[in-house]
């Protein structure tokens, strides 16, 4: 974990505790490898959160473009 947090600005508490919260996310396994402590990331789950936050995005791009026009007829406004 020391070689992965030598990446970042930050100490190698820190790191650990934000990989252990993207390992209790599922987006991370570990595993020890002798006095190591492997990351891989857990590339199905991410692919399959990714692919929520876009349908998501879809939804509330719709939803604020219906609102923008409700509130552009009510102006009487153009949203160009």
């Amino acid at each position: 974990m020391s070689g992965l947090a030598r990446l970042y600005p930050m100490s190698t508490t820190a790191v650990q505790k934000h990989v252990a919260v993207l390992e209790d996310a599922g987006l991370v396994h570990l595993t020890r490898h002798g006095r190591e402590q492997l990351v891989k990331t857990e590339i199905d789950t991410i692919a399959k959160a990714q692919a929520l936050l876009a349908e998501f995005e879809l939804l509330w791009r719709g939803r604020l473009d219906r609102i923008g026009d409700v509130l552009a007829n009510r102006l009487g406004g153009d949203r160009s």
